[in-house]
Formats: structure tokens, sequence, C-alpha cells
């Protein structure tokens, strides 16, 4: 009993080729495939260092607004304790002036303690009255002002030109 086979038989050759040919669309798909990873890399890369760029302009900016937030605020209180220049005055504080988190600016003294800046500025104002312009009209009272010579006087001494 002798069974027929209807199977179709291939050749060694014919096996190989059916192998290369299934293996060559298989490299080329894969291929395909590496080629877009490396372009998706590529965009990646390019996207992040755009990012980065833009992260570190804004921090820039963020920094630039700080800046001018602390300025403009101490120049205003030196405007309200009538200081004689507060744009000149301002440099004063600057160095030790921030802008807190809650975005209030505050004054950081010596020894680290920080103080809202227009509490700062009034207690410096009271104890530099050299700064402070005089608010008492030419001819009104009995010569309460201070006299010329202690101004300038003060004002030597906030200097040290004594």
């Amino acid at each position: 009993m002798a069974k027929e086979n209807n199977e179709k038989l291939f050749t060694q050759s014919e096996v190989d080729s059916i192998v290369r040919e299934r293996l060559e669309r298989e490299r080329k798909r894969y291929t395909g495939d590496n080629e877009m990873i490396e372009t998706l890399q590529s965009e990646l890369t390019a996207v992040r260092t755009e990012l980065n760029s833009i992260k570190a302009d804004n921090e820039a900016k963020v920094q630039a607004l700080k800046a001018e937030q602390v300025h403009k605020s101490i120049i205003s209180e030196l405007e309200k304790v009538n200081g004689i220049d507060p744009t000149e005055l301002s440099k004063l504080f600057l160095g030790g002036a921030s802008v807190a988190d809650s975005g209030e600016v505050v004054y950081t003294d010596d020894t680290g303690k920080s103080v809202p800046i227009n509490e700062h500025i009034k207690s410096w104002a009271d104890k530099s009255p050299w700064a402070i312009r005089t608010m008492q009209n030419a001819g009104s009272g009995a010569g309460a002002g201070i006299p010329a010579s202690k101004t300038e006087m003060d004002m030597r001494k906030a200097f040290d030109l004594d």
C-alpha cells in the first residue's frame, strides 16, 4: 500500500533561494525601521537642544524680571521715605535684595535675616537722615530744620570722607 504524497518537494537550491528572498525582505523591513529610529533619535536630540535653549532663555527672562521688580520696589520705597536721589540710593540695597518665593521683595542682612524691603528701608531712613530730603517749606517754622553744616557732616560721614 503505497500512499501517494501530493506534497511538493524542493531542491536544496530552491530552498536556499526561498530563504534568501525572505531574509532579504526582512532585512529591508528592519533597515527601514533602523533608518526611521535614527531619524527619530536625531529629531529628538534637536528638540531637546531647542527645549534647553528655550528653558535657558526663559530663566534669563525670569531673572531679569525679578531684578527689575527688586529695583522698582527699592526706588518706590525710597521715594516713600523722601530719599534725596532714589535711583542712586537704590544701589545701596541691590546687593541684599531679592524676590522671595512668596513674590515679595525682601532684604537679607549680613546675619541672614530677611525682612520686607519696605521695613528695611524705613529703618535705614530713620538711621540715615543725611539721605532724606527735608520736607520743611522755606520760611515755615522757627529754624527747626537741619543746619546745612550738619547735613554736610552727615553726608561726609556716610561716604567716609572725614
